[in-house]
């Protein structure tokens, strides 16, 4: 993929322009902060001399944040990447090597012992499948995390000399010292998906733990097996939800951390719980509503044969609504991700339901012989429900007398 200059070759130029159209205006207030404490302190000739150094300090800061700061995003990403080895999109590889590992650990097996194993060996298989698709999502999502990044790193820097203009006040230095701890938040963005790295190399570990394979309850091998199996499933229904929220989430919640002294593995833990639970309902909710009240359970016809029943529904719209409900889930995890775990509504979902309840007020009015409306509304000489609803008051009211 291209980088962020490539892309927008301007936006630089642009966000270099308007610093040095502030800068003067940040000479104006650092000047005027500089006047205040002087005459605030005119008989204290330490505080001068402090004064002068923060000034200095500041004049620094204005000149050299930029290059500082892409310096501290080069180093961040650099240690996390290169020195951690930690990477979301990566998460294919990782899985290949702690299974080779495990594997290269149990020494050699009988031909027995390998035949039995052909089961594992499939599910590992589809295992690497779905880790090489949630390493494209992961690559995909960090692609975007990296020029979202670039993008609020150039305009913090060139919108940075008013607020290190503000500094110079003590009545505005937080306001300054909170911008800049802001901007620093952003450029330790990768550390977050460090954080996060560090628990799904865990859950990694636990998936290719072969332990049921070897050793299994009671020296029942297919028990082992089952038990193997749903350790596998357990951690992908984790790494699911957690690979796409923490690659999502975790910049900001490191940056809060950093900001606010918050814990960002809590943080975490908490949000992807809830994002999952917020995908999870959604997802149901656009399945029910895509269903629109139908069974999908196989039956048999009036002749006796075999067929589905009538109200059930075909193959195609069990695929169908199986498909909304899954765009629906994670069109519901990655808003809840970008919110940090909370909230976390569907657009796919709502459109689903739409038109399922369409399609049940258009059948409802079917004048079939075996069907009845479900939705009966109000009578159609009193089409707003007005006459309707004083009756009823009417028909109240004489009750109570």
């Amino acid at each position: 993929m291209n980088d962020f200059n490539t892309m927008f070759p301007n936006f630089v130029n642009q966000c270099l322009s308007l610093k040095t159209l502030l800068t003067p205006i940040a000479f104006v207030l650092l000047t005027g902060g500089l006047i205040a404490s002087t005459i605030a302190n005119h008989h204290n000739g330490a505080a001068h001399l402090q004064s002068i150094g923060r000034i200095i300090i500041f004049v620094v800061l204005l000149v050299f944040l930029p290059a500082w700061g892409n310096k501290i995003v080069f180093i961040v990403s650099d240690t996390v990447t290169n020195v951690l080895k930690i990477d979301p999109a990566k998460i294919h590889d990782e899985y290949q090597a702690a299974l080779q590992l495990q594997k290269s650990s149990d020494g050699n097996s009988s031909w027995w012992e390998k035949i039995i194993d052909f089961r594992a060996s499939i599910l590992e298989g589809m295992m690497s499948v779905a880790f090489l698709i949630l390493g494209w999502l992961a690559s995909t999502i960090e692609w975007w995390a990296y020029i979202l990044q670039t993008a609020i790193l150039f305009i913090g820097y060139a919108l940075s000399p008013i607020f290190i203009g503000m500094m110079a006040f003590p009545a505005l230095q937080n306001i300054g010292r909170n911008y800049l701890l802001n901007l620093v938040g952003v450029m330790l963005w990768p550390l977050g998906w460090a954080v996060a790295g560090l628990i799904t190399q865990g859950v990694i570990d636990f998936m290719t733990d072969r332990s049921f394979l070897n050793a299994p309850p009671l020296g029942i091998q297919p028990a082992g097996s089952d038990l193997y199996s749903l350790q596998n499933l357990m951690g992908l229904a984790f790494l699911g939800i957690w690979i796409i929220f923490s690659t999502i989430a975790a910049p900001t919640l490191i940056q809060n951390a950093f900001t606010r002294g918050l814990s960002a593995v809590s943080g975490m833990f908490r949000g992807a719980f809830a994002a999952g639970n917020a995908a999870g309902t959604a997802g149901f909710m656009s399945l029910a509503g895509s269903i629109g009240g139908k069974s999908i359970s196989l039956g048999k016809d009036s002749s006796g044969k075999g067929g589905m029943t009538g109200s059930a529904i075909s193959k195609k719209e069990a695929a169908m609504a199986g498909m909304m409900a899954a765009a629906t889930a994670l069109e519901t995890l990655v808003t809840a991700s970008i919110n940090e775990g909370q909230g976390g509504s569907s657009l796919i979902g709502s459109l689903a339901q739409m038109n399922a309840a369409n399609k049940r007020l258009t059948n409802s009015g079917d004048s079939g012989q075996n069907e009845k409306p479900t939705n009966e509304g109000f009578p159609q000489n009193d089409p707003s429900g007005d006459k309707t609803v004083a009756d009823l008051l009417n028909k109240s009211k004489t009750s109570e007398v």
